[in-house]
This record gives structure tokens, C-alpha cells and sequence, in this order.
């Protein structure tokens, strides 16, 4: 393995918090149990994914082809008035804002991204 290989596998990849979108997220969705939502539940995994990319333009292709298919199925539940997506909990159907929830949770990550390239250019 060449050297300059070696040591990008040692960087310590950024953390990434957002603790306002999560309060923003239960706020906004009644989420008031305890029990997160799924909007939550997704962006917790992709938290934990993030860091395991290669650098930070891995990060920035990954998060931008995310916004793109979430958006895309955003589109795809409106037009078919939420019967693109499987009710998996029959008492907790998809709703419109688990949707603008996750987006609104990956471009906070991608801005925030972009925020710390700039920081350290």
C-alpha cells in the first residue's frame, strides 16, 4: 500500500452533530415517547456511515446523491398521495414530514460539510 494511501486511511474522519435538526425533527413530528422517528433512525445510520467514507469529497457525492433520492421519492409520495411507500407499522404510516425531516437532516450535514472544507482551505 503506497504511503500517501496508508496515511488517509489514518485520518480521523470529522464528527458531524446536529443536535438542532434532531430537536427540530421530534419537534416537529409530535415525537414526544421517546421512541425515535424514523427520520431519526436514518439519520442516526448515516451519521454513523459518514466517517467511514474516504474524505470529505466522498462524503460530498454520497450526501448529494442521498438529497437526490429523497427528494425524488418525496415527489413520487405526493403525486401518488402516499402510496409509493410501504406502511410497514400500520399505525405509523409515512408521512410527508418524515420525508422533509430527512432532507432537511442531509443538507444540514452537506452544509455543514461544506462549511468545514471551507474552514480548512
Amino acid at each position: 500500500m503506497p504511503s500517501e494511501q496508508r496515511r488517509r486511511f489514518k485520518q480521523k474522519a470529522p464528527a458531524f452533530h446536529h443536535d438542532v435538526i434532531g430537536h427540530t425533527a421530534c419537534t416537529a413530528a409530535g415525537s414526544s415517547s421517546g421512541k425515535p422517528d424514523r427520520a431519526l433512525r436514518f439519520l442516526a445510520r448515516l451519521d454513523r456511515h459518514l466517517p467511514t467514507l474516504a474524505d470529505q469529497a466522498a462524503r460530498r457525492d454520497f450526501l448529494d446523491r442521498q438529497i437526490e433520492g429523497w427528494q425524488r421519492r418525496y415527489a413520487r409520495f405526493i403525486t401518488t398521495e402516499g402510496d409509493s411507500e410501504p406502511i410497514l407499522i400500520p399505525t405509523d404510516p409515512p408521512q410527508a414530514a418524515d420525508f422533509l425531516l430527512t432532507i432537511a437532516g442531509l443538507m444540514a450535514r452537506r452544509y455543514a460539510l461544506e462549511a468545514q472544507t471551507r474552514a480548512h482551505a
